[in-house]
């Protein structure tokens, strides 16, 4: 295959992807938007919640796994890769990294999700917050950076520690 034809190609794909991407985006239903995002690569399990205004990285659709029942509130970023290094010094690579979201957990209205991090099953992130490590399952995170503020009991109750 010609350098030429291969270039075409993979901008071709990277067309149709950015095209899936903002259609997926601006769905105003969710059954929609998620098919749009499994057509990216996204793995998306059944029953998936997925409001409009989600950014599932552009670039690296295909490191985000959402498992079933996972609800994703409106404006969610979720980031697979971080250049910031890279930018400081291009030597370093640009590193990427999974994303999973663990069945049954809810992720807030303008959650920040970034690489590298597994929300729990039953986990809860409040709205707002920037998660920038694993969250365990049956927690409520909240904040920037988000910080554990309380659990979920096994009868699915929410438990909020009180502030000091």
């Amino acid at each position: 295959m010609r350098t030429r034809d291969l270039y075409n190609r993979l901008r071709y794909s990277l067309i149709i992807k950015g095209i899936l991407h903002t259609i997926a985006m601006n769905m105003p239903h969710d059954k929609l938007s998620v098919h749009f995002y499994r057509l990216r690569g996204t793995k998306i399990g059944k029953n998936v919640g997925i409001n409009q205004g989600v950014f599932l990285e552009e670039a690296r659709p295909d490191l985000i796994t959402i498992h079933d029942n996972a609800q994703l509130g409106y404006g969610v970023l979720i980031a697979t890769h971080d250049s910031s290094k890279h930018l400081l010094n291009p030597k370093k690579p640009i590193e990427h990294g999974r994303v999973t979201i663990g069945r049954n957990a809810f992720v807030g209205q303008g959650a920040i999700i970034l690489p590298n991090v597994t929300i729990g099953d039953f986990a809860v992130v409040g709205a707002g917050a920037v998660v920038t490590k694993n969250v365990p399952p049956r927690t409520v995170v909240a904040g920037v950076p988000a910080k554990q503020i309380g659990i979920i009991t096994s009868k699915g109750e929410i438990v909020i520690r009180k502030s000091k």
